[in-house]
């Protein structure tokens, strides 16, 4: 077994991509209710088939755990760069109409996320050929080269751009600016690869798959900005837009941002949670959401949830109708912390926080309206990871919601639970409710004394109170309530179903050892990779050594403290080839250190395991006989495309076995 470091070897490894994908949906059958212990003394009754004997109890942290770099940062002006310019026509007629009604969401039976934004096709890019034509590339500060392009829709509050890539660089950086901003959205290729790499696995066969949607920027403009590192062919970077989101409503920014924000849209019978401080803690698990579908965009809500074993795990709760599949849960944008800065007050808190990266989807169903996703970054930091029970709820019950209706301040309402209800979808596409027992029910209806849901309000948890913690009941469907009818109830999925039909099999795992990310970064000048689990070296790197050193992110997970069943995966640094290399073999470790004096032996940065576990992947090994070096990748299509393109890189098999989420 040869020695080395991790490596592209100056060669451009381009990941070509195609599948295709879509959400899958569950089905929980009919359950029967029993009057149990533990509900008994929560005022929740327990299943007879329940996978949990006590509700699972909110999680509060001081700072995020696993916090990554931000995604927005400081823009270096490329002097001499001249984006191509793309112009939208204004907008038509029959589209403005459709903006004028969609303005003003109406709650419903079956339920209906806001709409924020409308699809528009883009003719200049909408091709591969016609986009490549476009681009004109020059060289960067770094070394590499770089090309841009700028957008602008008349009129629009926002830009989301869908971002067709057919292959990209894995070292390739992307970056999304309002024109004169010196505040840029900046994302690797690897994290455009492995986004896209999701829907693709989910089953996604069609181009929305490979579309990559980074976050509004703010405005009627947005540059869109490609480098790639020296001694990568830029013309191997294959795209093309074919359509933008034209945001028309305006929405949260991220922090520091004093543009105008979505404010004053929910109904005049609506209450901020700011009035109410007794929710304050309940409030920071919530969370206002957008995402794209088919080229628009709308708006949720949904609720960080805790896990048994608080692991902080970033699980996150809404509805079926609002997220249903990976390449919808890819292009999710979460903003925290959206209140009124005092009761009554349009004015929001100035610490509204924006999450990129989209979302793992675990778990769709139509049955109970759920849907079930891991967060693809850590929530900022005071953000509370909500508590749940996984026992039915019970007639009669005081419940409260919070929620972001039309996407406007978080707002609560007041309540209790007044029924069950089973909902059905007819051939001709209408949908209905109607009451029946617990047996049969997969919702319930809730009749508020204070507020009313409207669009936007869709996916809000549900929430009891017990011995001083709350808990998440159920997730909200649809329903009639709204400030002109406050007689209308509302109907939520029921969380218990939905537990213990698979959510379970996330939310009831036992204590174990947390996983951490092992983030890498491209070195320019040596053509290899770097990687490490400690985040001061991480910043260290960025701060020093950022014109060398290209940021890729976290690439995979393994355990940053000795666990059952794991071992060391030591690093060494070469003097010769000015590199690391890594190996999880105590024998290749002692032979390193015996026959290679060149080798510093630098400790252990990881724990991973040896053999297979519960989610665990290999992590691939190659050597590169040109130079000496090793490269690693715990992507199969990645591995797959080195053996198929690259001869001189001979493939050593899984090394060790890590993982591709928390």
């Amino acid at each position: 077994m040869k020695t080395g470091s991790v490596t592209w070897a100056g060669l451009l490894l381009v990941v070509l991509l195609s599948g295709c994908g879509g959400g899958g949906s569950g089905g929980e059958g009919p359950s029967s209710t029993v009057q149990g212990t533990a509900g008994a003394a929560s005022g929740l009754s327990a299943s007879s088939s329940a996978v949990a004997a006590a509700p699972i109890e909110p999680l509060i942290r001081s700072e995020a755990l696993g916090k990554d770099v931000p995604p927005f940062r400081v823009r270096t002006v490329e002097l001499g760069l001249v984006p191509s310019s793309v112009l939208l026509p204004p907008l038509e007629e029959h589209e403005k109409k459709a903006l004028s009604v969609s303005a003003a969401p109406v709650s419903t039976e079956s339920g209906s996320p806001t709409r924020t934004g409308i699809a528009r096709s883009v003719t200049e890019t909408e091709h591969e050929s016609t986009t490549t034509a476009m681009l004109q590339w020059k060289p960067s500060v770094r070394g590499g080269q770089i090309a841009a392009l700028t957008f602008r829709s008349p009129d629009a509050k926002g830009l989301r751009l869908g971002v067709l890539v057919r292959s990209l660089p894995m070292a390739a950086v992307l970056r999304f600016y309002a024109p004169g901003s010196d505040t840029a959205f900046e994302v690797p290729g690897q994290e455009v690869l492995a986004t896209i790499q999701r829907n693709v696995d989910a089953g996604d066969v069609t181009d929305a798959a490979r579309m990559y949607w980074p976050p509004d920027m703010g405005g009627d403009a947005v540059t869109m900005e490609i480098e790639v590192p020296k001694g990568i062919d830029p013309t191997a970077t294959r795209l093309a837009v074919p359509r933008l989101s034209h945001i028309y409503r305006k929405v949260p920014e991220r922090r520091g941002d004093e543009r105008e924000r979505n404010v004053g849209d929910a109904g005049t019978c609506q209450r901020d949670v700011t009035c109410d401080p007794a929710y304050e803690r309940e409030s920071r698990s919530v969370a206002l959401m957008y995402f794209v579908e088919d080229g628009s965009t709308y708006t949720c809500t949904g609720t960080l949830l805790n896990d048994r074993a608080s692991s902080g795990t970033p699980y996150f709760l809404s509805a079926n109708h609002c997220i249903s599949n990976q390449t919808v849960a890819s292009t999710l944008v979460t903003a925290w912390f959206f209140r009124a800065s005092a009761c009554a007050n349009a004015t929001p808190l100035p610490d509204v926080s924006v999450l990129t990266g989209g979302a793992a989807l675990l778990y769709a169903s139509t049955d109970t309206d759920t849907s079930f996703m891991r967060l693809n970054t850590a929530p900022p930091v005071g953000a509370i990871h909500a508590g749940s029970s996984p026992f039915a709820a019970e007639l009669g019950m005081t419940v409260f919601g919070l929620h972001h209706p039309a996407g406007d301040l978080q707002k609560i309402n007041l309540g209790t639970l007044q029924g069950f209800t089973s909902c059905r979808t007819s051939a001709d596409g209408s949908y209905s409710c109607s009451g029946t027992t617990p047996t049969f029910a997969k919702y319930m209806r809730v009749g508020w004394q204070q507020g009313a849901t409207e669009g936007g309000s869709s996916g809000s948890g549900l929430f009891t109170r017990m011995n001083g913690n709350s808990y998440l009941v159920g997730q909200l469907r649809g329903g009639a309530s709204s400030c002109t009818n406050r007689a209308g109830t509302d109907t939520y999925g029921r969380f218990d179903l939905a537990y213990r039909s698979s959510l379970s099999q996330w939310l009831n795992q036992s204590s174990a050892t947390t996983r951490t990310p092992v983030f890498r970064f491209y070195n320019v000048r040596t053509t290899t990779h770097f990687y490490t689990t400690d985040a001061v070296e991480r910043d260290r790197t960025i701060s020093k050594y950022g014109s060398v050193f290209i940021y890729e992110g976290p690439v995979f997970y393994a355990y940053g403290a000795q666990a059952p069943g794991s071992s060391s995966v030591y690093r060494f640094y070469s003097s010769r080839t000015d590199s690391h290399f890594y190996t999880i073999s105590e024998a290749e470790r002692a032979t390193v250190t015996a026959r290679y004096p060149w080798f510093s032996f630098e400790g252990t940065s990881w724990y991973a395991n040896l053999s297979p576990g519960v989610g665990s992947t290999p992590v691939y090994r190659f050597y590169n006989t040109l130079t000496g070096t090793h490269f690693y990748t715990i992507s199969a299509s990645e591995r797959d495309n080195v053996q198929q393109r690259y001869p001189q890189f001979l493939y050593e098999g899984g090394v060790y076995e890590a993982w591709t989420t928390p």
